[in-house]
């Protein structure tokens, strides 16, 4: 009798709500990803991410349109509520600081010091972004049953409870609360309309969360400050917390089973304000946890068709302190949609009618719901419509004023929302700040009204921007402070073929740098990536710089910039094969095939190949190294020179080979790799294969006349003469690439190759120089890299052991290839053809492909296979028509490029993404937004390189950089140096390189006096 009455009065204290507790609703999970409530509705939350492109006015009611459709046929009829809960704080660190600890990680395992540009990230960032969250909980009400299925259930649960014994559970989650027949009507609900939202079509990004991720997300809706990604709740299925057992009710076995989900998440107290509390005296606010809330009513929603893009807007411009700092309003929307709006304003109705004569305001009721019937009955959806919005700040007395203010701001904001009318909540204020958390309740306390659907839908937190990568460790940012991940080496994406363009001035270089610097800190990584670039000056060399300096000093020479000269102490011989092969593989043939059919068309014919051409070339390939093979009987191989070659005399002499006249050198390759002298091995190969005179003799045999003497080209022209005529020209003109291989890159994994001094620009001819020196340098890294698993049959037996550990060694390990200033090889097609080829491959080597220029169309065709193009100028109505015609540059995504793509300023650069993803294509704008020690290390600008130059040379590195972004916080000196040349130069006619030298040599004395003078001050 006495538990009997126990349970009474627990029973009185929950429904008057005496404890936190009392207000989550939430009983249980079901099937790992619905919450169930105490009175058996069904809700799952799902993360609305956002959009997947940007939004103009006209896309976005076409979205509502669709979201209309798909939700329609469930919100026709009561039993189905949408709650959206769109929350922005103030503090967006969180994101950042938990990608830099995995960057931190990452910088440690590579000795890479760059932990404090690490840092400068997170701070700078910091400055922009804030903390957003948008969550869709849909609702299943145990009134969409029939009432003969609720009886049904009921008996099923007594009768199962009586044949098993089943305990009561008055402290414990009850199990058996899910109601059978309630479930697969709220999966099908959930199912459609997320399947809906994630298509093309809708072109959204959402999530369902599974049972602990809605739970998190729950949680950290009531106590952010307390909630940290790694709170498990105890839930069915995971093991079963341990608890001692401390009631003396027999039957009641709760401490056995999982605890109540309201146990695990409301944790804090909460106290509501009083006017007779001086610590809170405003009775409309309440304390939970370390914060102080103030919730808001819309007792009136916007009598003007206005969406939520208008109210964020406003609250984007309502500014508060925050710390000092001036930032936009933190607020959480609250929006509920119910089923079936119309019910219960039947009385409304005819109440009106009937004192309709005698007040206007009954009369205006009458019209308005007549007006949603007449509107219902033309195929409208009419639902039930409440919103909540929310402001908060710290518990502490400076905290408690500053919410005045931002309650005032947040409430004039949801005023002028097209004339809203709001209201303060008091009395029942924790009922409030349950109705704005995440799916504590499906009871929701702000008035209600009926609207149509697609109205109710246009309140909602729809429009905001989405990025592709559930994951990413670099960090932009849309214009108005959302965190934009982005993922290099992403599983969303088949392949990664990455084209930036803009012109000079607009950030390319910046980007394409600082990408490639954030690519050596990806989680994960055990040793640096493979990054080879290719580049016409010296915009690279600062990346090349920062590597090389953040490395200890017996690792340094893993980072390498090179500026290749066109003589033979450079020369790569294109010929060369992997280690003991006799042979190319399949790719390294085919792109000798390309390159020497690029070397040998003359120029003015813009890079068509002649015809038949490229068969002959593959011809004379084969035969080359078939001459210099040593296993055939009538093959000529390469012998042996002694003194030709230091190394492999020494390498001779300790192995004790013995040398006859007729050793060749694959003889040396051989017992050299036998013994594991791979170095070694690798040089005696090197003067093994045939190089570019051994082509042109071997076109010139007999074997090759019988073939093709008569042979002749578009023309008239004489095949064979044709060829020897071009592959003997370019041995006197192009040193680099006319004998063995000298310039190694040896260990190397990040590489810069500058062909200032080897490219040319202007006429035909120099843009096929420019375009060969393109394809030797990508050979050269390519060599180094392009391996994979599908090659290892082609190498003999004894040597696939060592290309099998190699290849998986580095399959798997990330590799970008960059070419910078693309438009320089004149839209060479050869090249083109060949870079086309490596995008279609680069996914078996694990490898992004990076193309940069100043235009997108001088890409052409290869912006068919891009996957992700960074556009980083508006460009001109001429321009922009090409995307349009040839990219597919939507009308809203040029408006963004018009309005917002003008270069980077003090806050960053803004650029338009592109991505071509598994599931469908993603466009936002991207800002850049690099703190100014990564600016000074980064920087091309030719002062600011002088400069950091002239300190790094005089002073660590490091600390050059902290001394640089104090006193030019902007990335760059040229301001200060031009104003200097103008005060310092005033009567000169002009001003040449050495008179700005010297004023760039003075400031440099000035920043070192300070530094020398006192290091701490200087550095501040």
């Amino acid at each position: 009798m006495l538990e009997k009455f126990e349970s009474v009065i627990v029973s009185i204290l929950e429904s008057v709500k005496m404890s936190v507790q009392d207000y989550c609703d939430i009983e249980t999970v079901d099937e790992g990803r619905s919450l169930v409530t105490s009175d058996g509705s069904f809700a799952t939350i799902v993360r609305f991410h956002g959009s997947k492109g940007i939004l103009g006015e006209d896309q976005f009611r076409q979205l509502l349109s669709l979201v209309t459709g798909s939700l329609g046929i469930f919100l026709d009829h009561r039993g189905r509520q949408l709650q959206a809960i769109f929350r922005r704080d103030l503090d967006g660190r969180e994101a950042l600081v938990s990608n830099a600890e995995q960057q931190h990680a990452t910088a440690k395992r590579l000795s890479l010091a760059v932990h404090d540009l690490i840092d400068e990230t997170v701070d700078r960032y910091g400055d922009y972004v804030y903390d957003e969250e948008c969550y869709l909980v849909f609702w299943s009400r145990p009134s969409l049953l029939d009432p003969i299925e609720g009886k049904i259930f009921q008996e099923q649960v007594n009768t199962f409870r009586k044949e098993s014994g089943w305990p009561a559970t008055r402290d414990a989650q009850n199990l058996l609360r899910p109601i059978s027949f309630l479930r697969d009507r709220h999966n099908a609900y959930v199912t459609k309309v997320v399947t809906d939202l994630c298509s093309p079509e809708f072109n959204c990004h959402a999530e369902i969360l599974n049972a602990a991720d809605a739970l998190r997300a729950v949680r950290s809706s009531v106590y952010p400050d307390i909630s940290g990604p790694g709170w498990e709740p105890a839930l069915p299925g995971k093991k079963i917390p341990f608890r001692w057992k401390d009631n003396a009710r027999h039957e009641d076995y709760s401490e056995f089973l999982y605890p109540r989900i309201a146990e695990q998440v409301m944790t804090a107290s909460a106290d509501i304000g009083t006017i007779s509390n001086p610590q809170i005296p405003d009775p409309t606010t309440i304390r939970v946890g370390t914060r102080i809330y103030a919730p808001l009513f819309v007792s009136a929603p916007p009598r003007e068709p206005k969406f939520f893009n208008h109210l964020f807007s406003a609250l984007n411009r309502s500014d508060t302190q925050e710390n000092g700092r001036s930032r936009s309003m933190p607020y959480t929307l609250s929006v509920m949609i119910e089923g079936d709006g119309l019910q219960g304003t039947g009385f409304k109705q005819l109440f009106a009618n009937l004192l309709g004569f005698t007040s206007e305001i009954n009369r205006n009721i009458n019209l308005a719901l007549r007006d949603l019937q007449e509107r219902k009955r033309d195929g409208e959806t009419i639902v039930k419509l409440r919103i909540a919005a929310m402001t908060w700040a710290d518990y502490t007395p400076e905290g408690v004023r500053e919410l005045r203010l931002r309650k005032s701001k947040v409430l004039r904001a949801l005023e002028g929302w097209g004339k809203s009318s709001v209201t303060e909540r008091t009395g029942y204020v924790m009922d409030a700040f349950q109705t704005c958390c995440v799916g504590l309740s499906p009871k929701h306390y702000a008035p209600a009204c009926p609207a149509p659907l697609y109205e109710a839908l246009g309140l909602l937190p729809l429009t905001r921007p989405a990025s592709p990568f559930a994951r990413g460790s670099i960090i932009f940012r849309s214009r108005d402070g959302k965190v934009l991940n982005y993922q290099r080496f992403a599983s969303e994406q088949t392949t990664w073929i990455t084209l930036i363009a803009g012109r000079p001035g607009y950030g390319k270089s910046v980007l394409m740098n600082s990408n490639n610097f954030e690519s050596c800190l990806l989680p994960g990584i055990q040793r640096l990536p493979f990054v080879g670039i290719i580049d016409i000056g010296i915009s690279s060399a600062g990346f090349i710089d920062l590597v090389q300096d953040a490395l200890p000093e017996n690792m340094r020479h893993l980072a390498v910039y090179k500026r290749l000269q066109n003589n033979e102490r450079d020369c790569i011989n294109t010929m060369d094969t992997p280690l003991t092969k006799r042979e190319p593989l399949p790719r390294g043939r085919e792109f000798l095939k390309n390159f020497m059919t690029a070397l040998v068309t003359p120029p003015e014919r813009d890079g068509r190949a002649f015809e038949g051409m490229s068969t002959f070339v593959g011809r004379i390939i084969d035969l080359a190294y078939m001459r210099k093979s040593d296993r055939l009987e009538k093959a000529q191989p390469n012998r042996y020179r002694p003194g030709h070659h230091r190394l492999l005399d020494e390498a001779v002499q300790k192995l004790g080979i013995t040398i006859m006249p007729a050793t060749s050198y694959w003889e040396l390759v051989d017992a050299f790799f036998k013994a594991e002298q791979y170095y070694e091995a690798e040089i005696a190969q090197r003067y093994a294969v045939p190089t570019l005179s051994d082509l042109a003799a071997v076109a010139s045999s007999e074997e090759v006349k019988s073939e093709y003497g008569t042979t002749k080209t578009e023309g008239g022209r004489d095949l064979i003469p044709t060829f020897v005529t071009g592959v003997r020209e370019a041995v006197g003109d192009f040193p680099v690439f006319a004998s063995y291989t000298k310039f190694d890159l040896g260990a190397a994994r990040v590489v810069s190759l500058d062909l200032q001094d080897v490219a040319m620009l202007g006429s035909a001819a120099a843009q096929k120089q420019t375009s060969l020196m393109f394809m030797i340098a990508r050979e050269s890294f390519m060599k180094k890299v392009a391996y994979s698993r599908e090659d290892l049959p082609f190498f003999e037996a004894y040597a696939r052991p060592y290309f099998t550990k190699m290849v998986n060694e580095i399959v798997d390990e990330n590799k970008v290839l960059c070419m910078d200033e693309f438009h320089k090889t004149g839209g060479h097609p050869i090249l083109r053809q060949q870079v086309l080829t490596d995008a279609r491959e680069a996914r078996k080597w694990n490898m992004e492909i990076v193309l940069a220029s100043q235009l997108m169309e001088d890409f052409g065709d290869l912006c068919k296979v891009a996957t992700t193009q960074f556009i980083m100028d508006s460009g001109t109505e001429q321009t922009r028509r090409w995307m349009r015609e040839n990219i597919g540059l939507s009308p809203v995504e040029e408006q963004g490029l018009v309005n917002f793509v003008h270069g980077p300023n003090a806050d960053g650069g803004t650029f338009l993404a592109k991505f071509e993803t598994k599931s469908s294509p993603f466009s936002q704008l991207f800002t850049l937004t690099p703190g100014p020690m990564r600016l000074w290390a980064l920087s091309t600008t030719a002062e600011d390189r002088k400069l950091r130059m002239m300190l790094y040379e005089a002073m660590p590195r490091d600390a050059a950089r902290k001394l640089l972004a104090k006193r030019f916080p902007s990335g760059s000196c040229k301001k200060l140096v031009e104003r200097r040349k103008q005060e310092q130069f005033a009567d000169a006619d002009f001003v040449d390189e050495a008179m700005e030298s010297s004023v760039i040599e003075k400031i440099a004395k000035e920043l070192l006096a300070e530094w020398f003078e006192s290091p701490a001050h200087a550095l501040g």
